[in-house]
C-alpha cells in the first residue's frame, strides 16, 4: 500500500519534511553539496520513502523551489491584501521583501544558487518565469489601484511593475554582496525613496 493511500495527511507531512530538510541542506551546503542521502538524514526519513516522493535529486530541488515560491507568494499576498490603499500595499510589500538581515540572507543565498541551476534546466527556468510573472501581476494591480485613486503619477503599469522588481532584487543583491555589517534597512529605504520618486504624485 502506498503512503499516499494509507494516510494522505501523513504523506503530505512527510513530503514537506523532506522539502524543508532539503532547503536547510542547500542553505548550509549549496545545491552541489546537497544529496538525497543528506536530506534523508536531516529529515530522519528513509531512503525508500524519499524516493517515493522524489525519484531524483532534480525532482526534490524542483519541489523545494516550488515550495519556496509558494511561501513567498503567501506572505506577499497576505500583507498586500491587508492594506486598503495602493501606497500602503507598496510599503507593506517592501517590508516583506526587506524583512530582516537573517531572513533575507538565507533566502537570497538559496535563490541565487537556484538561479545558476535554473538557467541551465528548462523546467526550473519556467518556474522562475512563472514566479516573476505572478509577482508582476501583483504589482500591476497595486499600480493600477494607485492610478485609479490618483496616488501614483501616470506610468505604464507593466513597465512600472518590472522596474519595481528590478529595484528590489538589485538592492538586495547589493546588500548581500556588501559589507556584512551593513543594515538591510538602508537598502530598503533607498528602494523606497527611488520608488517614491518614480511612482508618487
Amino acid at each position: 500500500m502506498s503512503p499516499r493511500r494509507a494516510n494522505p495527511q501523513l504523506a503530505a507531512r512527510r513530503r514537506e519534511a523532506l522539502i524543508k530538510a532539503g532547503y536547510a541542506e542547500i542553505l548550509e551546503k549549496g545545491i552541489s553539496g546537497t544529496t538525497l542521502d543528506s536530506v534523508v538524514a536531516r529529515a530522519k526519513s528513509s531512503k525508500g520513502g524519499a524516493l517515493y516522493y522524489f525519484p531524483t535529486k532534480d525532482d526534490l530541488l524542483y519541489a523545494i523551489l516550488e515550495w519556496l515560491f509558494r511561501e513567498l507568494h503567501q506572505s506577499l499576498d497576505g500583507v498586500v491584501e491587508a492594506e486598503d490603499s495602493a501606497r500602503g500595499k507598496l510599503v507593506a510589500e517592501l517590508e516583506v521583501l526587506f524583512h530582516s538581515a537573517d531572513v533575507n540572507r538565507k533566502l537570497y543565498l538559496v535563490l541565487f544558487d537556484f538561479v545558476s541551476w535554473g538557467s541551465r534546466l528548462e523546467r526550473f527556468r519556467s518556474l522562475f518565469a512563472a514566479f516573476f510573472e505572478d509577482c508582476q501581476r501583483r504589482d500591476i494591480r497595486i499600480i493600477e489601484q494607485g492610478l485609479r485613486d490618483e496616488q501614483f503619477r501616470r506610468v505604464n503599469p507593466r513597465a512600472a511593475a518590472a522596474t519595481m522588481r528590478a529595484l528590489v532584487d538589485g538592492y538586495c543583491l547589493q546588500w548581500l554582496m556588501g559589507p556584512a555589517d551593513t543594515p538591510i534597512e538602508i537598502y530598503r529605504d533607498r528602494c523606497r525613496r527611488v520608488l517614491g520618486a518614480y511612482l508618487l504624485r
